[in-house]
């Protein structure tokens, strides 16, 4: 996505610990670790939040993106992905 969007994805390992995660009401988030800055999961009118809500599968790869305005968040930088209870530190962009 031209740096315009971050591309997260995750493989389910376990689909009852996982089921939190895929809930349309649980909004995830992005944390650049430098700036404390935030990054959402973008909403469309025509296909709604970029990213996946159907029951969740073992084994399955997954994905959704967060928007990157600005660039902000650039490739070697850390990241902290939180959805719901679910909290991901120290990842290093790729």
């Amino acid at each position: 996505a031209a740096d315009h969007m971050i591309d997260y994805r995750y493989r389910v390992l376990d689909a009852a610990k996982s089921a939190d995660l895929f809930k349309r009401q649980t909004k995830p988030l992005l944390i650049h670790q430098r700036t404390g800055k935030v990054l959402v999961v973008p909403q469309t009118a025509k296909v709604g939040p970029l990213r996946n809500s159907n029951p969740p599968k073992e084994g399955k790869t997954y994905w959704m993106f967060f928007g990157n305005a600005g660039n902000l968040v650039k490739k070697g930088d850390k990241v902290t992905v939180v959805i719901g209870e679910f909290r991901a530190e120290n990842l290093v962009v790729g």
